[in-house]
């Protein structure tokens, strides 16, 4: 059953709920009167504090959060799954530790199937978040959703980031604690392109595939797009769904390169910590602990790029990355009119420490990276640490196709040069996963360990203490890295800044550095505080 079919389910069940006494359901908006003065004295505060919950006008009607105590309540009157708001609005910081509590989704914007004839608002509606906000959901099925055309600009700080989580988390009651697929989380569609949109479909503006959850669209023809910014920005205990129809915390479909994405924490996730669906968004500044599924995962031709990645899994989850390159093969007859091709991101300065323990559910192992599916990429100053030597969690896994497809893509890929390592370190109990299904034809002799080490500057080290490779913090890059022997590894990083002049050349291998003082190294610093409470 997908999660479109349960949010289906809900709504008739608040209908029946709601309409219990008999007759129709009249919902009647809270009304404003703009020439007073709607700001809200706040009990928790002693210095007299005044703080307005958030307000919008729509059709004449004018929408209002209430205020309870130090918090303001939004009900499904205000936001909720069958609503689609079209104006733009502020969230403002409460004093006091107070939060916004949301009753429904958050849905912004206006969500247009383009082949029945309707047409993409360019100029849709913002949703501001100002720093130091926290926003609460109290129901599993609900998240936030940025429209194609709508813009989300939520622009925290290092010290005041914006936080998405549980209601558990802010209600004060002891007897709850927030947990994994509390909310949602947070999915924004774009108008970039998808290897699910055929160029004709691109150039007409009529891509429209449907995103998980309750169906919405994505896909267009602007790789630059924009859907706004996402910085200092925590997303914790989302990602409610069932298999194969997962929200994650973070979801981009096909998100442009206009787009922001930086100095993002997501934590405890039911699925994956980001997942992209096609688009050319760039990703700088990201840390995920403890994921249910993947920390990073993307699909259907993405070609952002991204560094400063760092993926922790202690209790938890399955591979770091895993990658998706296309559903169909990239040289076959079907694939020539699609609006782009298979997945092909750039990676610089990643780190990825799991442990190798069963999972989620108990379907999971802690791995480094997944490819697949014809996927490319350049991948460097990578850093991958696991302890465990099982089957499932190995460092590096080139996933053999031949099964399904008759052709081993992403090993074809890694031959030609189309997957390549640089300035990479392996330090894990199971360096490679076994390809099950032998490779035939021209593929027949590849060799992945032999493949790995040929690149530049590449090493294999073993594994023997997380100490060994780790700082104190179990995730900057120890000053000094001993392999499995305690013999001191030479590292040297690639400069990717001649590459791209999205990148910068920090000097140094995997995401953070022992004693970096920095923007960056305070924001690990309050992510890993974060997880461990």
């Amino acid at each position: 059953m997908k999660l479109s079919g349960l949010f289906r389910v809900s709504l008739v069940a608040t209908a029946i709920t709601l309409a219990g006494c008999g007759g129709d359901i009249n919902v009647t908006p809270t009304t404003i009167d703009n020439s007073v003065d709607n700001s809200v004295t706040n009990p928790g505060g002693d210095n007299g504090d005044k703080f307005s919950c958030a307000t919008y006008t729509l059709d004449g009607a004018t929408f209002t959060g209430e205020a309870k105590g130090a918090n303001c309540v939004y009900s499904q009157a205000f936001a909720s799954n069958a609503k689609e708001i079209t104006s733009s609005f502020v969230i403002s910081a409460l004093a006091n530790g107070g939060a916004h509590v949301f009753e429904g989704a958050l849905f912004i914007g206006d969500d247009v199937d383009t082949s029945t004839g309707a047409t993409i608002d360019g100029n849709g509606p913002t949703l501001s978040i100002e720093a130091g906000v926290t926003i609460a959901f109290t129901k599993p099925e609900s998240f936030i959703r940025i429209a194609r055309g709508a813009n989300i600009e939520a622009i925290g700080e290092v010290d005041k980031p914006i936080i998405f989580t549980s209601i558990k988390e802010v209600d004060g009651d002891a007897s709850t604690t927030a947990q994994i697929g509390d909310w949602g989380g947070v999915q924004i569609n774009g108008r970039g392109h998808s290897i699910r949109c055929t160029k004709v479909a691109a150039e007409q503006d009529m891509c429209n595939h449907a995103a998980e959850g309750i169906v919405s669209y994505y896909g267009g023809n602007d790789p630059q797009d924009s859907s706004g910014i996402l910085k200092h920005v925590v997303i914790k205990y989302a990602g409610f769904g069932v298999e194969g129809d997962e929200l994650n915390g973070l979801t981009l479909n096909a998100v442009g390169s206009g787009t922001t994405i930086d100095y993002v924490h997501v934590h405890n996730g039911f699925d994956d910590g980001i997942e992209l669906f096609g688009g050319s968004v760039n990703l700088k500044h990201i840390v995920v602990t403890d994921t249910g599924d993947d920390g990073i995962d993307w699909d259907e031709g993405w070609k952002g790029n991204g560094q400063f990645i760092l993926v922790r899994s202690n209790e938890y989850g399955n591979h770091g990355f895993e990658t998706d390159g296309a559903k169909v093969d990239p040289l076959s007859a079907d694939a020539q009119d699609l609006v782009t091709t298979v997945s092909n991101p750039i990676i610089a300065n990643a780190t990825v420490v799991t442990t190798g323990d069963q999972g989620a559910e108990g379907r999971r192992t802690g791995a480094g990276m997944e490819m697949k599916e014809w996927g490319k990429a350049k991948l460097a100053n990578i850093l991958f640490v696991n302890s465990s030597s099982v089957d499932g969690a190995g460092c590096f896994d080139l996933y053999n196709e031949k099964d399904k497809s008759g052709d081993a893509g992403v090993h074809a890929n890694a031959k030609n040069g189309d997957i390549a390592f640089m300035s990479s370190i392996f330090a894990c109990g199971k360096n490679f996963e076994d390809v099950n299904t032998p490779l035939t034809g021209a593929l027949a002799n590849f060799d992945i360990t032999t493949w790995f080490t040929g690149g530049e500057n590449n090493q294999i080290i073993g594994f023997a203490d997380f100490s060994n490779v780790l700082a104190a913090d179990g995730v900057s890059t120890a000053s000094t890295i001993t392999d499995s022997q305690g013999t001191a590894v030479a590292t040297t990083a690639k400069d990717m800044s001649a590459v791209n002049s999205f990148f910068t050349n920090p000097g140094y291998i995997g995401a953070l550095k022992e004693g970096e003082t920095s923007e960056w190294a305070a924001f690990v610093a309050a992510s890993l505080q974060r997880a461990s409470n």
